[in-house]
Order: C-alpha cells, then sequence, then structure tokens
C-alpha cells in the first residue's frame, strides 16, 4: 500500500491488541501526515528530464541558426508551456487510473477515519454443531475492508472469548459483520451464522458526549428487540460508563438453525 511504502523500522504496525493511543497515533502518522508514503515514487517531478531539455535545446539551437535572435524569449515561453502541459497530462493520467482502479487497497488509501471501535467478544452460547457432537468456533468482525478475528476454542458450543478487537471507522460508516466460523484442519471453515450491526447510533451518541464531563453511568438510548428485529435476543442499551460511551447487545445469528453471540462495544473519536 503507497500510503505505508515507507514505514520507518521504528514504527510498528499496531496489532490488534495494541492500545487505542498506538493506533490513533498510527492512523494520524499515516493518513493526517503522510509519514510513510513512497516520496519517489507519488511525488515524482512530472517535468521534463535535464537530458532530456537538453537534448531538446541543442536541436532547437541548431535549427534557430536561420532565425533572428529575438525568437530566444519565444524559445523560453515554448519551454514553459511544455512544462506546464506535461505537469497537467502527469496528473490527468494519474487521476485516471486512480478512477479506473477497484483494488481495495487503493480503495482504503482514500477513505478519512473518524474513531476507533473496540469489539469485546464476550461468548456464544448454544452454538450449532459443525463436527462430530461439538464444534471450534471462531469470530471475524468486518467494518468495510477491515477485518480481524478471534482465536479459535476447541471443543466447545457455549465458547468464552472475552477478547477485544479494534476497528477503525470510516467517516461513511457501514455495518459492522459478525461471522461465525468452525475451524477444520482438512478441509474449509464450516459456516456458523451471521449477524449485522449498525453502530451509527454508537457512533453518534460519542459525538454528542464527547466532551461531557459526567461521571456517572447514563443510559444514552436503547436498541429495541422487537418483531422488526429478529437480529437482538434482548433489547440493547447504548450508555455512558467513566467518559466511556459503550453499547451491550446479544445477537441471535442469522442463516443458522440456532446461536447467540454477546458482544461489547464502545466508540472512541481520534478527537479525543
Amino acid at each position: 500500500m503507497k500510503y505505508e511504502a515507507c514505514l520507518p523500522s521504528n514504527i510498528k504496525k499496531p496489532k490488534p491488541n495494541s492500545s487505542i493511543e498506538e493506533r490513533s497515533d498510527f492512523i494520524r502518522r499515516k493518513y493526517e501526515f503522510l509519514q510513510f508514503l513512497d516520496i519517489e515514487e507519488n511525488l515524482s517531478c512530472p517535468f521534463v528530464p535535464s537530458h532530456a531539455r537538453c537534448s531538446s535545446y541543442s536541436e532547437r539551437s541548431s535549427s534557430s541558426n536561420n532565425f533572428p535572435q529575438d525568437k530566444k524569449h519565444y524559445d523560453k515561453q515554448e519551454t514553459k508551456s511544455l512544462i506546464g502541459s506535461t505537469f497537467r497530462n502527469s496528473w490527468g493520467r494519474k487521476d485516471s487510473e486512480h478512477k479506473s482502479s477497484k483494488k481495495s487497497n487503493s480503495l482504503a488509501g482514500m477513505i478519512e477515519f473518524i474513531g476507533l471501535i473496540k469489539v469485546n467478544v464476550v461468548k456464544g452460547t448454544n452454538l450449532v454443531i459443525r463436527d462430530v457432537m461439538t464444534s471450534d468456533p471462531y469470530v471475524i468482525i468486518s467494518l468495510g475492508h477491515q477485518s480481524v478475528k478471534t482465536r479459535v476454542i476447541k471443543s466447545s458450543l457455549n465458547p468464552v472469548w472475552n477478547e477485544s478487537l479494534m476497528l477503525s471507522i470510516p467517516d461513511n460508516i457501514p455495518l459492522l459483520k459478525v461471522l461465525v466460523y468452525d475451524k477444520d484442519i482438512f478441509s474449509t471453515d464450516d459456516f456458523m451464522g451471521k449477524a449485522e450491526i449498525d453502530i451509527q447510533p454508537l457512533v453518534s451518541a460519542a459525538k454528542a458526549y464527547e466532551k461531557s464531563s459526567i461521571n456517572d453511568s447514563l443510559q444514552l438510548g436503547k436498541w429495541v428487540a422487537n418483531g422488526d428485529n429478529n437480529t437482538l435476543v434482548k433489547d440493547g442499551t447504548i450508555s455512558l460508563e467513566d467518559g466511556k460511551v459503550k453499547h451491550d447487545i446479544s445477537v441471535r445469528l442469522q442463516h443458522v438453525e440456532r446461536g447467540v453471540l454477546e458482544i461489547e462495544l464502545e466508540c472512541v473519536l481520534l478527537t479525543q
């Protein structure tokens, strides 16, 4: 990825268990300060190389013997025009190439992040069987082009992870996707269910109470489990605890016969 083309040896990419401060600092260095760009590749001068200019100038000089000396001023203007045209054409090509590119890493490089979401995968309950009488489940959390996953819990239909994962929140907030799989050694991992979570209410609450001095616990909202939203096993609450905006939810896994996943979400804005 071009935004990490020149990553210094003393700077390490944040890992899933890295602190919020480490991830926030890395994101700012990468996207805001552009400290890891390949300067030669991304800021290459679009002007005509010096040897090319000399060659072109020599050709014009040899032919200029047949013209008056007052044409030198015109030659200089022509050279400036050539440089400007080259500059515009260079950026035009780059713009065209960028628009036609469909690689996910290129798209990710253009995304502006507004914060971080901490996903604590608590536990699963009554998950489906995918092996002989049991399963080896793990969870994948995706947000846009980002994906992280938990460790595998061996031989359990009621796994307890209590594992925290971190993802960056893009400005155009997508659904948080949760997928559960059974780990297989000799074949493709088996699907054990999925769920999609709208984190927009959580982010909105975090923005509203970003500079709040309230220290007491406060319920900010509720995600009601009803007939229209059969993903939720019970009502999910958005609350303010010790200055942190959190959302505790229990989701029913979809496209399988059974299974519930308990998740705790926390939103941290980059301005905090």
